[in-house]
């Protein structure tokens, strides 16, 4: 029992709670508190306020006693000559330094008693200094004046550098209040653009749908089918054509040395016609601008001629290649003239293909639809980098306001006086 009496005895009081205060009523609670810290500031200097306004106006009236002299002794005249001239000086910057009503405000007052202190000493210790030998007493007692009035200003320092670094500490909490109200309100503006994001996207990918559609319809139609096939037969004319060209310059090639070949042989028998014909096959095979009609009317003239060598041994075939050609006469003709028909035959109906597909506007279209979608895809993959970017900054963001509440906290519970609590806004899941 004795012991449960001790512990009641020693138990000590819990502290009462200071007042919670919501983020919401933090602007309000740090104006009271400005007004409450000027308030008490103006109470705690309001003694020395006024004792430095009697003092100034102590100075005022010290200023006009100056024009006495206190001592009735003679002094030398250059002693003299210099006080009178050393007063003006002094008289004029004194009162310039009186001139005007002090401030209501504390800070200003502070400032403008300080300056007046400052402008004071410096005329004293200036043309001042020499007054002393006319005016002992009303110098003595300007400086003790000016004393006073510095022991007054030096009970306000303290009190107007306290209430500098609470209305500092004050204003430290309303700049990062506001920092973090303006991050809440990017934060938001942020959050907006998710929805403009969705939309962008929705018609986005509703477009490349419609395209992708369209391109498929354009390929599935009868149009397209009949442009590939179209393409397939220009792809297979073109083969074509190159392998008749071929076989016809493998049939030239294969020729021009049995041209040669006869045309010495009718030099020596003294042909000059036939001679003249072979050399007019050689010199057109070998033509930049080969003309295969002429070459081709020109072997059908001259076969039997150059047959006839052949048939009584004065000229042969040295290679399986020259018999393969020169057979007959008739052979001969036919497969040079036949490879000549060939490739215009295919040329002609090749440029029709080609006019064909040039007029046609199927090809454009699916360039056009091709084009278009690589558009509205590379909008689509701008967009989600956008995006991305976007939830990035947000995360950012939110890592930035939650040290800036901290930030906050601690500058409230640097500056909070009066026991008050700061809470915290609660967390909602969106």
């Amino acid at each position: 029992m004795l012991e449960r009496i001790r512990n009641l005895i020693s138990k000590k009081p819990e502290p009462k709670p200071g007042k919670t205060i919501t983020l919401d009523e933090l602007p309000a609670w740090l104006d009271m508190q400005e007004q409450n810290c000027i308030a008490e500031r103006s109470i705690a200097i309001k003694a020395s306020r006024e004792r430095i306004i009697t003092f100034e106006q102590d100075l005022r009236q010290l200023l006009n006693e100056f024009g006495e002299e206190s001592v009735d002794e003679p002094h030398h005249h250059k002693v003299e000559q210099v006080n009178r001239h050393a007063l003006p000086q002094f008289c004029k910057k004194i009162d310039s330094e009186l001139e005007g009503d002090f401030s209501d405000d504390d800070e200003v007052f502070y400032q403008e008693v300080a300056g007046l202190m400052n402008g004071c000493f410096k005329a004293f210790k200036g043309p001042g200094r020499y007054l002393h030998h006319l005016y002992p007493e009303e110098i003595k007692e300007f400086r003790l004046t000016l004393d006073n009035m510095g022991h007054e200003l030096n009970r306000m320092t303290d009190i107007i550098k306290n209430s500098r670094e609470h209305l500092s500490h004050l204003q430290q909490v309303r700049d990062a209040f506001d920092e973090r109200n303006e991050m809440i309100r990017e934060f938001s503006r942020a959050s907006e653009e998710q929805d403009k994001y969705k939309s962008t996207l929705l018609t986005l990918n509703e477009n490349m749908e419609n395209l992708q559609s369209d391109l498929t319809k354009l390929t599935s139609s009868s149009e397209y089918l009949n442009y590939t096939q179209l393409e397939e037969d220009i792809q297979k004319s073109e083969e074509q054509l190159h392998q008749h060209i071929e076989s016809y310059e493998s049939h030239l090639r294969n020729a021009v040395p049995v041209w040669k070949r006869a045309g010495k042989i009718f030099q020596e028998k003294g042909d000059d016609d036939h001679e003249k014909n072979m050399e007019d096959l050689v010199h057109m095979a070998s033509a930049p601008r080969r003309q295969d009609d002429e070459i081709a009317q020109k072997v059908n003239t001259s076969a039997r001629a150059l047959f006839s060598l052949f048939e009584n041994g004065s000229l042969q075939a040295k290679n399986t290649f020259e018999k393969h050609l020169f057979t007959t006469p008739d052979e001969y003709t036919v497969k040079l003239s036949q490879s000549v028909q060939n490739i215009h035959t295919i040329s002609d109906d090749l440029k029709n293909k080609l006019e064909k597909r040039e007029n046609s506007s199927v090809l454009e279209k699916k360039t056009e639809f091709n084009r278009l979608i690589e558009n509205v895809g590379h909008e689509i993959r701008k967009v989600r980098d956008e995006e991305s970017i976007r939830i990035e900054r947000m995360s950012s963001m939110e890592e930035k306001m939650a040290k800036s509440l901290k930030n906050i906290q601690e500058k409230f519970d640097e500056c909070c006086h009066d026991g008050s609590i700061l809470v915290e806004p609660e967390k909602t899941d969106e």
